[in-house]
């Protein structure tokens, strides 16, 4: 059964945890409780948890929020709210990537950051495809799955056409998914100076690309931050053409005011 520790001051927040949840229809048991970030650091350096929620003010919970950041990138970490129905969707995703992180998979063997590198590719690509536009639930799962970016800064949004895409893929989604890796794993590459390269293959022509800054990055002009991304985005597509022989065209370099008006941009197209 799963561990977790919950972080805040409220009492009431806490009462809610204690007697209004029925922690083992979550596969968990129940959660360890601290007050201060100090006693929650104590804990994390005492005991095992799977996954923290914090509810502190912003300025007592930096101390954690640092500690998790350098000490524990591959730990998840859930929203907390002070109503149960929130509170329990925001679980049930918990659970979700929990089991996931601790699936056997036989003969493969992939360490805890492995498998949330796989989650986090995974929920980019359903934000890039439109699949998941709740933007409330995509915020949630960021801070899951602790993908390091700040979704309040300014971003890029690059369409991308390859005209031999239907040659390539054959139509066959197992091959979209393995061209996906390879763009994503060999040549646009994930964090790059300060900038994470969100890429989805969405059809055998149609490559989407989102850039946006990572968290604690200087704030930067939006000239300068699209300057940098179109370099390495035109740079990233020469590789191609030279180690894959597959042409591709940008055929849109859009500005976002933030990833929000991103994700609301696409619940409209909808």
């Amino acid at each position: 059964m799963y561990k977790l520790l919950i972080v805040t001051d409220r009492e009431d927040i806490r009462q809610m945890f204690l007697q209004e949840i029925d922690w083992a229809r979550l596969s968990c048991r129940t959660p360890k409780m601290a007050e201060t970030a100090e006693e929650a650091i104590e804990l994390l350096n005492t005991s095992a948890v799977d996954a923290v929620g914090i509810h502190l003010a912003e300025a007592k919970a930096s101390p954690l929020v640092r500690f998790l950041n350098y000490g524990r990138p591959s730990l998840p970490m859930f929203s907390v709210y002070s109503t149960l129905e929130k509170q329990m969707a925001v679980l049930k995703d918990t659970r979700q990537l929990l089991d996931r992180l601790h699936q056997d998979f036989s003969d493969d063997v992939y360490d805890e950051e492995t498998m949330l590198s796989i989650q986090r590719d995974e929920l980019i690509r359903d934000m890039l495809s439109g699949a998941q536009n709740d933007w409330a639930r995509i915020k949630s799962l960021l801070k899951l799955t602790r993908l390091r970016i700040n979704p309040n800064a300014a971003c890029m949004l690059y369409e991308i056409d390859m005209p031999q895409g239907d040659v390539f893929s054959d139509h066959h989604y197992h091959a979209q998914r393995r061209l996906e890796r390879a763009l994503r794993n060999n040549f646009f590459g994930r964090y790059v100076e300060g900038i994470f390269y969100a890429i989805a293959v969405l059809t055998p022509r149609h490559i989407r690309l989102l850039c946006i800054p990572m968290m604690n990055e200087g704030e930067e002009d939006m000239d300068s931050f699209a300057a940098r991304a179109d370099e390495h985005v035109q740079d990233s597509i020469s590789r191609i053409k030279e180690y894959l022989d597959l042409d591709m065209e940008v055929v849109s370099a859009m500005p976002m005011e933030n990833l929000k008006a991103f994700v609301e941009t696409e619940k409209t197209d909808v």
